[in-house]
């Protein structure tokens, strides 16, 4: 029973050959995937894509689900209140489609590492601005998420360029976050913010591990995913994004999910099983899935 929290299986780099994914994360032993949209035409697509994933596999072979969500890259697209409300209307039509199926909202958050993606800053904007667009999207998408009843699936990432202990945009997100639920996708936080994320006041968030835990240079996630109790922990591949160490370079996939599994097995001296089944069970309960 493994479960991949994180895919992006309408992207166009899975049209020609995504059956082959898919049979491979069958046989990887994925139950259940999370197609995760980013902007209003990726969730719309991602919840329309959902029958044809389906029909492939016998009844409950691989489970698919999908989410609701505006990447925080996106959030200069919306930067009056109008064009807020009218994207938060059209997150929540979405929903409305299929409630059994669209279980979050995300991928959303904050995304302070501006020097990564130049091309998508308009050069309108200073960086502060950029920064308190994203932080009125994201506020927008929380308030969606508690009146819906739905988990987030947060986005976060410090620029570290510059200071490698940088923690400014874990530490505004998690601030806005607090006391809610849902999943701290590919969790990258240093030790401040791990002191925090596996407190008490986020009991109800789960910590996502992605392949940039099998990077050699990633020693503290590692230590992050030692230290956190099994219960707190989930797994993704954001495919087809961040391959694990095996295949860095080449798309990435759900079945490579088994190997953070192996991983996160291995730190914690128990079986692949017990991750497996574990790591299932708390995104069901997180999730309120069957």
């Amino acid at each position: 029973m493994l479960t991949d929290t994180h895919a992006h299986l309408f992207w166009d780099s899975f049209k020609e050959d995504l059956k082959e994914v898919l049979d491979r994360a069958k046989q990887a032993g994925i139950s259940i995937i999370f197609n995760v949209g980013t902007d209003l035409d990726t969730s719309e697509e991602s919840l329309n894509q959902l029958d044809t994933l389906s029909t492939h596999f016998k009844e409950n072979e691989i489970v698919f689900y999908s989410t609701a969500g505006i990447h925080p890259h996106d959030a200069f697209k919306y930067d009056t209140p109008q064009k807020l409300e009218a994207a938060i209307q059209k997150l929540e039509a979405i929903y409305q489609k299929n409630p059994q199926k669209v279980i979050g909202i995300g991928e959303c958050g904050l995304d302070f590492f501006f020097g990564l993606n130049p091309d998508w800053i308009p050069s309108t904007y200073s960086e502060d601005q950029l920064k308190d667009l994203q932080v009125k999207l994201f506020q927008s998408q929380i308030d969606l998420a508690k009146k819906l009843n739905l988990p987030l699936i947060i986005h976060v990432r410090d620029d570290r360029s510059k200071d490698p202990q940088n923690v400014e945009c874990w530490t505004k997100a998690l601030d806005m976050v607090s006391g809610y639920k849902g999943i701290l996708h590919c969790y990258s936080g240093l030790e401040p913010t791990s002191q925090r994320a596996t407190s008490n006041e986020f009991k109800d968030f789960l910590v996502s591990f992605a392949a940039p835990i099998t990077y050699p240079k990633n020693d503290y996630l590692r230590q992050v995913a030692k230290d956190l109790p099994l219960n707190r922990i989930c797994l993704e591949t954001d495919s087809p994004f961040l391959p694990p160490q095996s295949n860095r370079g080449k798309r990435n996939e759900p079945q490579t999910v088994r190997e953070i599994v192996q991983l996160i097995a291995q730190i914690k001296g128990i079986s692949l099983e017990e991750v497996a089944n574990q790591t299932t069970e708390n995104v069901k309960k997180v999730f309120r899935l069957s």
